[in-house]
């Protein structure tokens, strides 16, 4: 294929630009330390000054002591790293425990547990069974088959319903959110509830 290269094969182009004496004399200037061997010069010259200060026979004494506190330090900064960048389990005020529920509860005995929960104004705990109720209800009725796997979202696409619409708007608010829900938003839901799976 001549022509291909016009001005030459390009390897053997850049080479023969790279030869020349402009580039042969060309001196790529140094940034100097990095901040990282700045810092352990200055480091080394701390610990020169402590250890020359020290009388002798102390100095191993001394180099325990401090490659012990370093270590410390170093075991102190790894574990506040991985907390900062590990899961953040984040629990909002008046927080529910999570706690399994036995699988032999029916939707009724889940709704009377909701109920206590209230009275006791622990009202994300109430809303959080009252929710669990109404899925199992809707499952125990043959409406929807009961899947803890499945977001509010998709519950709402299969049930299809305004006072399901209701009742998992005021959970997602109840469970999720920020404020601790109040008594009213449990009535809602419990109103929701008794529209959605009258007795």
């Amino acid at each position: 294929m001549n022509g291909a290269w016009p001005h030459g094969d390009p390897a053997a182009l850049a080479r023969a630009i790279v030869a020349e004496p402009r580039f042969r004399r060309a001196v790529v200037p140094d940034g100097g330390p990095s901040w990282w061997e700045r810092f352990f010069r200055w480091l080394g010259g701390l610990l020169r000054r402590v250890f020359h200060a020290v009388p002798h026979g102390s100095g191993d004494v001394l180099t325990v002591v401090v490659v012990v506190l370093a270590l410390a330090l170093l075991a102190l900064g790894v574990g506040l790293l991985l907390r900062r960048v590990g899961p953040q389990r984040r629990r909002a005020r008046g927080g529910l425990d999570a706690a399994a529920l036995p699988d032999e509860l029916d939707a009724s005995a889940l709704r009377a547990r909701a109920r206590a929960a209230a009275a006791a104004q622990r009202f994300r705990e109430a809303a959080a069974l009252l929710w669990i109720s109404a899925l199992r209800a809707l499952d125990e009725r043959g409406r929807v088959r009961f899947d803890v796997a499945r977001t509010p979202g998709e519950w709402r696409r299969l049930v299809r319903d305004p006072a399901f619409d209701v009742l998992a708007r005021d959970a997602v608010f109840a469970l999720f959110g920020e404020r601790v829900p109040d008594a009213e938003a449990l009535e809602r839901m419990d109103a929701a509830y008794d529209v959605l799976l009258p007795r």
